[in-house]
């Protein structure tokens, strides 16, 4: 979602100069950890007409987030020009783009802004509820999010719950851009409950994780006709050359490697896990 550089029907903060006496400017950051994706906007907006109308709550500011890898989309509105944004990171991936900028909180019948181009003149706008007011430069973030045990190959996998009922083996689709594993509701639902567990997350990775990099790596060697292309064979055929390995290497050897040893780490976390557990 491109805001910057459109025609509105009534003068805009920040867009061209429709109001060079005022501007929306904005900073955006972007953090994560295990579990969550963290968006902080610092706004600073130099016209008296738009912050009278947040204060008064006629005008909000607004982050608009869009991940086109996930189809995430959300709009978060706010009072505070420094505002904090938490996303789990399930749905966000690759490219996010954020903008910010302030919309009317309600119909506003005869608006008008101070400092708007001289072209206006003093002409009045209504403007509905919703529509812009102000707009700031917008930011794209590459994310690649720390899952723990899924870090290593965190932006090529997803894991998701199939949407058929019964007892059903996992499976796998590789025809994406991202591997897609579906497991059973009843096994998604107790994944889900495990993963956060210091001590367990790892044996997911080597139960769930580690065979399907595995059949990813065989399908990256062979360069098959049908995968060609697609972002995962990219990323993991870059992530095998990092590390100074090859491809034609034993699959099974070169998995555990880009999993960095995840045997040795489950054992190790089980290990501290029933150590605990007994004390």
């Amino acid at each position: 979602m491109r805001l910057s550089s459109r025609s509105y029907p009534h003068p805009v903060v920040g867009n061209r100069d429709d109001v060079p006496g005022a501007a929306f400017q904005v900073v955006l950051g972007m953090t994560t950890d295990k579990e969550a994706v963290y968006i902080d906007a610092d706004i600073n907006c130099s016209s008296r007409t738009i912050n009278d109308l947040v204060r008064a709550k006629d005008a909000v500011f607004a982050l608009h987030i869009e991940c086109s890898n996930t189809v995430f989309r959300r709009v978060v509105e706010f009072a505070d020009p420094k505002h904090r944004v938490q996303i789990s990171a399930d749905n966000l991936n690759d490219a996010v783009e954020v903008n910010a900028f302030a919309v009317a909180a309600r119909d506003l019948f005869s608006y008008r802004v101070d400092g708007a181009h001289a072209d206006y003149g003093n002409a009045q706008f209504r403007v509905e509820k919703g529509g812009i007011l102000a707009l700031g430069e917008g930011r794209v973030f590459d994310l690649d999010p720390e899952f723990d045990s899924l870090r290593p190959i965190g932006s090529i996998m997803a894991i998701h719950e199939a949407q058929e009922d019964g007892d059903l083996p996992m499976r796998v689709n590789f025809s994406e851009p991202k591997i897609q594993v579906m497991l059973s509701k009843a096994d998604f639902s107790e994944y889900r409950r495990l993963k956060p567990i210091e001590g367990v997350s790892m044996a997911l990775t080597t139960t769930i994780v580690l065979p399907v990099l595995i059949e990813g790596l065989r399908i990256a060697k062979d360069n098959e006709v049908e995968y060609e292309g697609l972002r995962w064979v990219r990323v993991l055929r870059q992530r095998v050359e990092d590390m100074g390995l090859k491809l034609d290497q034993d699959a099974l050897l070169l998995a555990q490697r880009i999993l960095e040893l995840p045997i040795r780490r489950a054992l190790a976390a089980a290990m501290r896990y029933a150590e605990g557990g007994e004390n």
